[in-house]
């Protein structure tokens, strides 16, 4: 990242708590914040026994409400609280040196959720961004929109990796996992192309992973 877009950042987290919301489970007026005060306190921290893979919470509750709401309203709503919370999962790799911060990409090159959500985190814990390291080659069906069964080999081969991979430690972010088959579609893909290892960041995970 450059110097103007840490200024920027910088400059947007510092003001956004000037923009009043609605807290996201119940609806009454916050300031700065995605959630109230009482309703902050429904969170289900997510349980993260896996080595290679962290979210910071269970899609359930709050933490649901906020992903949700973000959808509806879209632009920069909750997401200083979405990297905050990707920052309380990424204590669990503690000790580990990541040459790269990438996002699960969009087929086209899109800037989607993903690639916003770790473009912030990379300049928060000083990352170097690399999405071109990943791409999506092949169109696929939208994983909540199809059966768990379906979801499993959706994405088969859906994802290429550069060579700029090789060698390199790799920390992957999405905004939720789910059945995993993304995590380890992108995974398959880096690993191929030379990763030395990949570990997987999400805001939330879903309760299935209990």
């Amino acid at each position: 990242m450059n110097g103007i877009e840490k200024l920027f950042y910088r400059f947007r987290k510092a003001g956004s708590g000037l923009f009043t919301y609605d807290c996201a489970l119940c609806g009454k007026p916050v300031r700065g914040k995605c959630l109230c005060e009482n309703c902050g306190k429904n969170l289900f921290p997510a349980r993260n026994e896996e080595s290679g893979k962290a979210a910071a919470y269970y899609y359930e509750g709050a933490p649901k409400a906020v992903v949700l709401k973000r959808k509806f309203y879209g632009g920069e709503y909750c997401m200083d609280a979405l990297v905050d919370w990707l920052t309380e999962a990424y204590s669990h790799f503690d000790g580990i040196k990541f040459d790269f911060a990438v996002p699960v990409p969009a087929f086209g090159g899109g800037k989607n959720f993903a690639y916003k959500l770790a473009k912030e985190f990379s300049l928060l814990e000083d990352i170097p961004f690399e999405p071109s390291v990943l791409r999506k080659i092949r169109k696929t069906n939208k994983q909540h929109k199809i059966s768990m069964a379906e979801r499993k080999t959706n994405l088969i081969d859906a994802f290429e990796a550069d060579e700029k991979a090789k060698g390199k430690t790799i920390l992957l972010i999405d905004d939720i996992i789910t059945t995993g088959s993304t995590a380890y579609e992108c995974s398959k893909a880096l690993i191929k192309s030379g990763a030395a290892r990949v570990c997987v960041l999400t805001v939330l995970k879903s309760a299935y992973d209990k």
